[in-house]
């Protein structure tokens, strides 16, 4: 199961570099809608932004406060294309295993 959100979440702007975004919509998401705590959210490559129409791949390490963890496949897709504009980035990730 893969998690897919929009980047349009509150304090993220265009001075952020993608993969932080990426990393606060992870932490926000799996604390807020699974419902287990995040300590931390560490993805790499250090992505700085998406060319219009293509789409990043990156690695993350998510640490629970509980002390679990686990590594996710993350992609980071830009939606501008085919005539689209001012799309917002379009995050999703493999979905931690349960509990």
């Amino acid at each position: 199961m893969t998690a897919v959100i929009a980047g349009s979440a509150a304090g993220c702007g265009p001075n952020t570099d993608a993969y932080v975004d990426l990393q606060n919509a992870m932490k926000s998401h799996l604390s807020t809608v699974d419902h287990r705590p995040v300590a931390s959210v560490s993805c790499t490559p250090h992505v700085h932004g998406t060319v219009r129409g293509d789409t990043a791949r990156l690695r993350c390490s998510v640490v629970f406060q509980d002390g679990t963890s686990y590594t996710a496949a993350a992609q980071i897709q830009n939606q501008n294309s085919g005539g689209r504009h001012n799309m917002p980035d379009l995050y999703s990730w493999d979905s931690p295993p349960s509990k």
